[in-house]
């Protein structure tokens, strides 16, 4: 009887007051003394019984259902392009490259999404990751999260197979985007969220799909050795809603995402990978405690009006005077706005680690679980759906 009770307040809890829960109880425990006022006791618990059978078979089926709603089918494809050529010197002193660049695909035509791929510097290359995204499950869901990265296995991987063991993700070279110029690409390993805006909601029907691109440049290596990458997706999804609200929140968090990973930010904090931090479950649900801080719509607008500025310069000297400005007035902003927010965030993130249970070990705290009761309603941990995903990716750079 008590895991009839039991299962009785599992089913009905999600969403419910204390208050209503109660009264639910008191109306269940009326309904189970008439039963045995007029059945009887052995009668009454038969009953008892087979309401529990019922309610077992409710919760599987609504498990089963939730489990169908949400499933993702997470493939890669890349593209390289040929190497780019300076072609002649402007007034400014700047080069160019040829407008337009053939690229080498690496999976049939037609997987590229249509989002463009610029061209690239010369000397280096243009390496396109699209990321397909295919809701093979029978709902529509929400992406609000794919956090992509990229390290290179060289020679010290190899160190590692000869060890005896397989290279690990955390065995790899990174190249971070402070890396120094002579490096692959700086910035391939610093983690990126691949949407096309903030204000594009990321919505896949069923038995539909949507491509995610990350795009990089890769430097031309002397000996026109292959390269060879292993790409990490991060990616989280929650059951499709059409509330007003839940679409603002889902906006907010987007600008907390591209907030943490801004060039102006990533100085100003110091992070060689901020968005590295949120690319794990335990990561990610400690993230959403903490990504309204960081949430700020006005840093994009500056960055938009210093790219105008800059732009509208014809002297190359001017518009690089006025790139080093906007730099400084950018990474002040963020050292006001956002790195207080940022800095109660790590904080949590030490405690976490030091934590034997990891996120889980933050619950014993008061504070902290009221704080989750909060984003709980925001975005209900039991409708997303994570995924860890890699692919290797080899690229043959010899023309």
């Amino acid at each position: 009887m008590r895991a009839s009770f039991a299962a009785v307040g599992m089913m009905l809890a999600d969403g419910l007051t204390l208050q209503e829960i109660g009264s639910i109880a008191q109306a269940f425990a009326g309904i189970l003394a008439g039963l045995i006022a007029v059945l009887g006791v052995p009668l009454a618990l038969r009953q008892v019984l087979n309401l529990q059978r019922e309610i077992g078979r409710y919760q599987f089926d609504l498990k089963r259902h939730r489990d169908a709603e949400a499933n993702l089918n997470i493939a890669a494809h890349y593209s390289l392009s040929h190497a780019a050529h300076a072609l002649a010197l402007p007034d400014d002193g700047a080069q160019f490259s040829p407008p337009n660049v053939r690229t080498r695909q690496a999976q049939a035509k037609g997987t590229i999404s249509a989002q463009p791929t610029p061209a690239p510097e010369p000397g280096k290359r243009v390496l396109r990751l699209d990321l397909t995204l295919e809701n093979v499950g029978e709902g529509t869901v929400d992406v609000l999260g794919c956090l992509v990265a990229a390290r290179e296995l060289e020679g010290q991987g190899d160190e590692v197979i000869s060890g005896g063991r397989d290279a690990q993700w955390e065995d790899l070279t990174t190249h971070y985007w402070d890396a120094s110029d002579d490096h692959l690409s700086p910035g391939l390993s610093t983690t990126k969220h691949t949407v096309y805006a903030q204000d594009a909601l990321a919505r896949i029907r069923a038995h539909s799909r949507k491509t995610l691109a990350r795009i990089d440049q890769i430097r031309e290596r002397p000996d026109g050795a292959d390269i060879y990458l292993l790409y990490r997706a991060f990616v989280v999804a929650r059951r499709s809603t059409r509330s007003f609200d839940d679409l603002r929140e889902w906006m907010a968090l987007q600008r907390a995402l591209l907030n943490a990973n801004a060039p102006a930010f990533r100085a100003a904090s110091g992070e060689q990978d901020p968005l590295g931090y949120a690319a794990s479950p335990d990561g990610w649900r400690l993230f959403l405690h903490h990504y309204e801080a960081l949430a700020d719509a006005k840093l994009s607008q500056l960055r938009s009006a210093a790219d105008r500025e800059e732009a509208a310069l014809a002297d190359h000297a001017e518009r690089a005077r006025a790139q080093e400005r906007h730099a400084a007035e950018l990474r002040t902003y963020c050292e006001r706005t956002l790195l207080p927010g940022w800095k109660r965030f790590c904080e949590d993130y030490d405690r976490m680690l030091r934590h034997a249970d990891g996120f889980a070990g933050l619950l014993g705290q008061k504070g902290f679980r009221a704080r989750e009761r909060a984003v709980e309603r925001q975005f209900p941990w039991s409708e997303q759906e994570v995924w860890t995903e890699y692919f290797y990716v080899t690229l043959e750079t010899a023309d």
